[in-house]
Parts: C-alpha cells; sequence; structure tokens
C-alpha cells in the first residue's frame, strides 16, 4: 500500500506541483573494447530453427568454414554459435559470405566473424545456427555481447539495451528504435521519432492540466560508449509556473555484464516547492546521478548507484530488480533520497516503488 500512496504522490505533484522525473551515472573502463551493436539485424525469418553447422576450418583471424546436411542458409545472414562445451552457451555471431554444395551432398558455408566473446574463442567443432530472438532462449546467456543495438522485427525486448531505468531511477542514453513505443502503467507515452531521436509525455498529467514534453537525442555511439542529450519542460499549475531541465546522459559499456550509467540534469528553470520533489529527477532540481546495470543470465536485470541533489544537498541512492520478458517490463525498487535519514519518505528518507511497462 506504501507503494502505491508513492505512486499517488507523484503522479498528483504531475498535476498539482508536486513531484519530478528519473535518471542515471557512471565512468568509462579503460579496457573497453567490446562492441554491441546489434548481431541480429539481417535474419533469415523462413530459416529452419533444427538447421545447424560445424565449424570445420578457420581459415584466418576473421574467416572459418564449416559443414551442414542443410541447404537452409543464406548469404549476408547473421548466425550464432555456440560454443561445444557444454552450458557455456552462444559465444559469437558470424554473417554468412559463402555457401557451396559437396559432392557428398553436404554444404560448405564460409562465414566472417561479426563478434565474439571476450572469455570464450571459437573452435572446431563448434555449432552453428539460426537467430531467434523473438522470445526467450536458454542458449542466449545474458550479457552485454549479445545485446542487439540495431534495428530489427520481432527483437524480444530481453535483448535490447534499457531506454529507461523506471520512473524512480531515470532513462538511460539510448533511444527507441524508430516508430517503436514504450508506454507506463502512469499514462507516459515514449515514441521514437527517429533512430537517434525519441520524445514522451505524460497523458495523465497533460489531460489533469499539467501539460509536459521530454525528448532525448543520441549524439554519440561508439562500440562501448553511448552520449545524449535531454530535455524536459513541464508547467506546474499550483505555482502557476513553468519547469525546464537539461540533461547528459552517458553509458558506458564496463564488462561483459555490467553497464553504468551516468546522467546530470541542471534546472534551468524550477518552482517553489521543487525541493520536496526530488523523488523524482529532471524536474526542477539539479542533480547528478551514477549507476551500474547488471545483466544476469536470464536478461533481467540489477541497478544500484547513488545519486546527489545540490539544491538539497543530499546523497541519495537506489537499487532495483527489473524483470523483463518480450515486451513486459516489471520492476521492483527501494530508493532513497537522503541515506542518512532513516525513515520512510519521499522527500528526506527512505521508499519503495513498483515500475510496469511495454515496449514495442
Amino acid at each position: 500500500m506504501l507503494g502505491l500512496r508513492i505512486w499517488g504522490l507523484i503522479l498528483v505533484a504531475l498535476v498539482w506541483g508536486d513531484k519530478s522525473y528519473a535518471n542515471s551515472y557512471h565512468a568509462m573502463d579503460q579496457e573497453v573494447q567490446i562492441s554491441v551493436r546489434g548481431p541480429a539485424s539481417e535474419l533469415n525469418p523462413n530459416a529452419d530453427p533444427n538447421a545447424t553447422a560445424r565449424i570445420s576450418q578457420i581459415l584466418d583471424d576473421k574467416t572459418l568454414k564449416a559443414t551442414s546436411t542443410s541447404k537452409d542458409w543464406r548469404i549476408g545472414e547473421t548466425v550464432s554459435v555456440q560454443a561445444q562445451k557444454k552450458g557455456v552457451g552462444v559465444i559469437g555471431f558470424l554473417e554468412i559470405i559463402g555457401v557451396s554444395n559437396n559432392e557428398d551432398g553436404s554444404y560448405e558455408i564460409t562465414a566472417e566473424l561479426l563478434r565474439q566473446s571476450r572469455l570464450h574463442l571459437l573452435q572446431v567443432g563448434d555449432e552453428i545456427s539460426h537467430i531467434d530472438l523473438s522470445s526467450d532462449n536458454e542458449k542466449y546467456k545474458g550479457t552485454t555481447d549479445l545485446l542487439v543495438k540495431t534495428r530489427g522485427k520481432d527483437i524480444s525486448s530481453k535483448y535490447k539495451a534499457l531506454f529507461t531505468q523506471g520512473v524512480s531511477v531515470g532513462e538511460t542514453a539510448e533511444t527507441l528504435w524508430q516508430n517503436e513505443y514504450l508506454i507506463t502503467w502512469y499514462g507516459q507515452v515514449s515514441y521514437g521519432l527517429t533512430d537517434r531521436l525519441s520524445v514522451n509525455t505524460i497523458l495523465l498529467a497533460d489531460v489533469g492540466g499539467a501539460p509536459n514534453a521530454a525528448a532525448k537525442y543520441r549524439v554519440y555511439q561508439s562500440d562501448s560508449n553511448i552520449f545524449s542529450l535531454g530535455t524536459n519542460v513541464a508547467y506546474v499549475p499550483k505555482d502557476a509556473s513553468t519547469t525546464l531541465n537539461f540533461t547528459i546522459f552517458w553509458d558506458s559499456v564496463s564488462s561483459e555484464s555490467v553497464i553504468s550509467h551516468t546522467l546530470f540534469t541542471v534546472a534551468a528553470m524550477s518552482f517553489a516547492s521543487a525541493e520536496d520533489i526530488t523523488a523524482v529527477k529532471s524536474l526542477g532540481t539539479t542533480s547528478f546521478q551514477t549507476g551500474y546495470e547488471f545483466i544476469l543470465d536470464n536478461w533481467d536485470r540489477v541497478l544500484l548507484g547513488p545519486s546527489y541533489n545540490f539544491e538539497t544537498k543530499a546523497l541519495g541512492g537506489y537499487l532495483t530488480y527489473v524483470k523483463i520478458w518480450d515486451r513486459f517490463h516489471f520492476s521492483l525498487s527501494v530508493n532513497s533520497t537522503d541515506v542518512s535519514s532513516f525513515k520512510i519518505s519521499p522527500v528526506d528518507g527512505y521508499f519503495f516503488l513498483f515500475d510496469a511497462y511495454w515496449r514495442f
């Protein structure tokens, strides 16, 4: 019941001037060399899911050959490589660059390496198979190596980078894919105008007399870092004033299972009671937040990190567990606006929240 009361306070604040938004931070690991580009941008929708091939020869540092009894392979298709060692799962992705028919009726596949795990090398005998990322697949263990960054059809949200960490934590530097939607249970709708630009608004607040809008633009993306700029504007009827925040987002791949998130938001325009609403960042106050996203084997996420608010001069933080299905996300979190205040309060203490949203 306490979580529902907190949610009620946040929604009322958007209508009557009493709540704000959330986001994230952390640092760059110097060793980062891994790519988080989408390995599944060229899938074969009509492929036989049981078709496999075995690596028979490694030609050089990027090219190999494999043999298969199936002809169900096409040039340009991206396929996965599963380690022959039991329990390891998928360790890389290949692009097929040639298919030929052998005299004995088998097929020889020539493929080029796209991406490989930093922990496991491709070997003769490893299994090649078609990629199916439309739903849960036990072969695909959670890792930053397998995140899909390139737009594709029927990709499960499990394998996508997080666009948001929830209302109590905030957004990441990621943007939605073009024409992709994210809808929360409390009425926030986000939409990908392009792959680089996402916009959103909270419909409940719009209807209640507190119009609001936000946008996030991905400025730069490399193999291991993403920088984005965001802005958030909202009208507060209670004070007859408008808030305006500008935000810098930075995501950095730190290891095979960890992504760090950094958020720095500056309030260009605020309102009188903004300091009472630090539980929701990017709404009238200036704050700095760092955090880590841990990707579990089943692709669920654990999020944790500290945040500092410059208006209240208080150190806060969060710990969140995110359960992800193919489209639906559900999270539970414990949050603090002031870690030194040991009381239940969204203003200057600890509070619990749940969040739920659909991405499609």
